[in-house]
Parts: C-alpha cells; structure tokens; sequence
C-alpha cells in the first residue's frame, strides 16, 4: 500500500494495514514529498488518500498515471468530484471514496433506509437525528448527521427537507430535525428516533475511535484491486453484501 498522507488518519490506516497483513511501501506526508516518491509509490497495488481536499485532484491523476487504484478518505473536494469521474472513466483504475469509511455506519444508514420506508408507511410516526462530539469539533451537524438525514428524507414520504439545531417555533411535519451535541471528549454517537404516542424506536451508532475508519479504507483497497471505475464506499458494500469481492 501506499499512503498519501500522514496525519492521524494515514497512522492508523498504517497500523491497520499491518494489523490485516499488509505491507506499506511508501507514505507521504506532502504534496512537496511526490515528485521523489512517485517510483517507490509506483511498487504498491493501491494508493490510499487520507490528505487535505486540495490535494485530493493531483493525487487521483497521480494514481492514474501510475495505473494503481486509489482509496480517498479525504472529505471536502466533492466540488470537484465530476472532474474527478472523468480522470478515473478515462484510466485503467478503480477509485473508491467516501465521506466515511467505517463498515458499521455505512451498514447502519443502509438499515436507515429500510426503517424509514416502513415507519414512513404508518402516518402516526415521526423521526429526528441525534447526534454528538467532542466539543471540538468545529462543524455542526457532522457530514455523517447530514448522510444519515438525506437518507431518511429520500424513504420516509413527509419528511421534505433538513431542519438543523433547535427551532424557534413549532417543527413543521415535512421537517427532519437534526439536533447537533458537543461534549467533552465524545468521539461520535448519530441517533435516530422513530416515535408515536405509544411507543419509540431508536436507532443507535457509536465511534469507538479512527480504527473502523481504517479497517474500512483498506477493505476498499483490497476490493478496488483489478477492478476500474469510480465508486462510493456504499458502493463496494453493496457489491460485497453480493458476494462479488
């Protein structure tokens, strides 16, 4: 494997990578680091992109002159994405991306997607997303409240648009409200509620830490191995759950 970036992401994907009998030939911190790295970059069967979203471009281009499929866990860069498609369609390569690449939380709005076309078919229910972090997180709601959230409006028949944090007025039905916690430490919990006067029903996912991230990223970089074309992460689920590994 070889990893572009780093930072807190590219170790554990490093140590997961070791952990799941992978050799690392190559890791890169910076951009400014390629250029002597490109031939040992070259020897690894995938690339993997836990960088910064302005990198994001060059290291795709990079991976599809090297002819190597690449993994992209970076976030921030999908303005780019359809620039992104065509480098990939017009290689050899597979890229797979993803706002998150934990195994459970794709498997949990999978799951979501189902709740929320049977809840949506009985009118005396409502729903509403959950979610907490750590009181450092600088963006509210997270990418993954807003995926959970977009899941449920596109399966639960009144649900039309997203209403984030507390209203200042009465919530109207067609609103999905996401409520958005910080706190201490919190690594990530997303919660969603399906209630009525009788009864409710909630749908829980909690982070233990950055290792199901990188478990995730390198079960893509397993799958995109002499496969072509540009992917989600939901994606390469979906073609698993089918058994084409």
């Amino acid at each position: 494997l070889g990893i572009l970036g780093y930072g807190k992401m590219g170790h554990e994907v490093e140590q997961a990578a070791h952990r799941l009998g992978h050799r690392v030939v190559c890791t890169v911190d910076s951009n400014s680091e390629l250029p002597a790295r490109k031939d040992i970059l070259g020897q690894s069967d995938v690339l993997i992109d836990f960088s910064i979203s302005s990198a994001v471009i060059s290291h795709i281009e990079l991976a599809c002159e090297l002819e190597k499929p690449i993994v992209i866990g970076t976030t921030g860069w999908y303005s780019e994405i359809e620039r992104a498609k065509d480098l990939v369609e017009g290689s050899r390569i597979a890229a797979v991306y993803g706002s998150n690449f934990s195994i459970g939380m794709n498997l949990f709005i999978k799951s979501l997607e189902d709740a929320s076309a049977y809840f949506g078919h009985f009118p005396e229910y409502d729903c509403a997303v959950i979610e907490i972090h750590h009181n450092q997180k600088a963006d509210a709601p997270s990418g993954t409240a807003m995926a959970i959230a977009e899941s449920i409006i596109k399966n639960f028949p009144i649900k039309k648009r997203i209403l984030n944090g507390i209203p200042k007025e009465k919530i109207l039905p067609e609103e999905l409200q996401i409520n958005s916690i910080r706190v201490g430490s919190e690594f990530g919990t997303h919660t969603v509620i399906f209630d009525s006067e009788n009864e409710k029903i909630e749908f829980t996912h909690t982070s233990r830490g950055r290792k199901a991230f990188a478990s995730g990223a390198i079960l893509a970089a397993e799958w995109a191995v002499g496969k072509m074309g540009f992917y989600q992460f939901k994606d390469v689920l979906q073609q698993i759950l089918k058994g084409q590994r």
